[in-house]
């Protein structure tokens, strides 16, 4: 198993707008889940803002391999959604490990 973990300083935006993109970020990501063949699991989670030098939201997913990381990055539902999100990232992180 593949784990893909992937955080995110978000743009500067007011409270609405933030809890907003969040939600629909989630919601999305969530979705792909017996969509994106491998995937096995997401998991979003939001930072509860008491250090501005954290980051804003990371994302824990588990793939059944390798291969099946790679067929997340580039499946058509997993890049849209990573097109409309990266407008809103001023700063990303990512690290994939076997678990």
């Amino acid at each position: 198993m593949i784990q893909h973990a992937v955080m995110w300083k978000l743009v500067d935006l007011n409270d609405a707008e933030r809890i907003n993109a969040l939600a629909r970020f989630d919601t999305e990501l969530r979705a792909l889940v017996g969509v994106v063949p491998g995937l096995v699991s997401v998991a979003v989670t939001s930072d509860v803002r008491e250090i501005d030098a954290n980051f804003d939201v990371v994302l824990i997913s588990l793939h059944e391999s390798r291969a099946a990381l790679a067929t997340y990055q580039s499946h058509p539902e997993h890049v849209a959604v990573a097109t409309w999100w990266s407008a809103l990232v001023a700063q990303r992180g990512a690290v994939d490990s076997e678990v």
